[in-house]
């Protein structure tokens, strides 16, 4: 059995599970001698298989690490993507997740990097930094949010060679903040032992349970005009509730709590900005908003949330609904899980503009999608 058979078993076993994997996220790795083998941007762990995976030369990886790039963040970034192109091995027509850098950082033979739920509830925390220095003190490094890519990257390198030299050994657990966790092991079984053990660790001193969640479809006089508005936009447009949304769409200061992203994720696939309808909103009114939302942001609102009422989505097909619907309701989960952990964090207004505009992200939304 190669290297990659359990790295392709250990994938999927997180990626069909919904508490650690929504869509494309997530990514896996496995280094064997100079070659390091890693998930493709965009493909889901779910279903992946041997032509999921790109694989890189590690020999050039390194050089990544030490080469000096462009102040300006475009050209750097461009420059980056290039440079990790010329270290794939095969096959060039997939593109290496943007995390390849940070997964040959770590020095063990499988990396399994994911944005489990109830790990996310710390991650997006006020009080994360806290909760994980209580929970785990020096065995685990932390970080605080930075936006991916290059400048993750120098500072993930920085902060893992800082924990090398304290502790003579590379980092096991590595939690970012606002995003998810890192875990690297000798061999898939130790990772999942690791998984358990940091769940096990936050579940002991919580009462973590949440309203139920399974959402089920949901008619109003809002979200059938809804659907016909953007019917004629070729879109397609459906509404849920669950007891977890009716907490959040009680009144407009419940809904504050989900009413900006608290991870690159959801923004990749439910954008960044929601649209909130006070109960008994006419439709003329909810058309001038949707106008108004357009002309403020750029794009109609993915996310539709009406007061007392249900979750209304809005997707170019079926499959991307389904999405929309998955990535949110994990991000309600979120932030009602949060408030045992000091409150919701959410992203920056900065944070959220670069992961809007970057190149990688609007990739990787478009494999995901098609």
């Amino acid at each position: 059995m190669t290297k990659l058979e359990p790295l392709i078993s250990i994938s999927r076993y997180y990626g069909t599970n919904p508490d650690y994997v929504i869509a494309g996220g997530g990514n896996t790795s496995v280094k064997d001698g100079d070659i390091l083998y890693i998930k493709a941007s965009g493909i889901s762990l779910s279903t992946i298989d041997r032509d999921g995976f790109v694989a890189l030369s590690r020999e050039l990886l390194r050089r990544i690490e030490e080469k000096h790039y462009p102040e300006d963040p475009v050209l750097r970034e461009e420059a980056v993507k290039q440079d990790l192109h010329r270290a794939i091995i095969d096959p060039s027509h997939l593109r290496p997740s943007v995390e390849t850098s940070l997964h040959n950082l770590i020095d063990y033979a499988y990396v399994v990097h994911t944005h489990p739920t109830m790990i996310n509830a710390v991650m997006c925390a006020n009080d994360a930094e806290k909760e994980v220095a209580e929970l785990f003190g020096t065995e685990v490094l932390y970080m605080g949010y930075t936006d991916p890519g290059y400048t993750l990257f120098k500072a993930f390198q920085s902060r893992v060679r800082e924990y090398k030299k304290a502790h003579q050994a590379s980092p096991r657990i590595i939690f970012l903040q606002n995003h998810g966790i890192f875990v690297g092991a000798g061999s898939v079984d130790e990772i999942k032992q690791i998984y358990s053990s940091v769940e096990s660790a936050i579940r002991a001193r919580k009462n973590l349970t949440i309203p139920a969640s399974k959402p089920v479809t949901y008619q109003s006089p809002a979200a059938s005009f809804i659907a016909g508005y953007y019917a004629s936009r070729d879109l397609v447009s459906q509404a849920f509730r669950s007891p977890l949304s009716d907490h959040f769409l009680a009144d407009s200061d419940s809904f504050r709590k989900i009413s900006r992203p608290f991870t690159p994720d959801i923004i990749v696939y439910c954008k960044s900005r929601y649209l909130f309808l006070e109960k008994g909103t006419t439709n003329k009114a909810i058309e001038r908003k949707l106008l108004e939302f357009k002309e403020s942001n750029g794009y109609y609102p993915k996310v539709i949330l009406e007061e007392q009422g249900g979750m209304i989505l809005v997707e170019e097909n079926d499959k991307s609904l389904q999405t929309v619907l998955e990535v949110f309701t994990d991000m309600m989960k979120i932030s009602y899980l949060s408030e045992q952990f000091g409150g919701p964090h959410s992203m920056t207004d900065g944070q959220i503009s670069f992961i809007d505009n970057w190149e990688v992200e609007n990739y990787r939304r478009s494999i995901a999608r098609s």
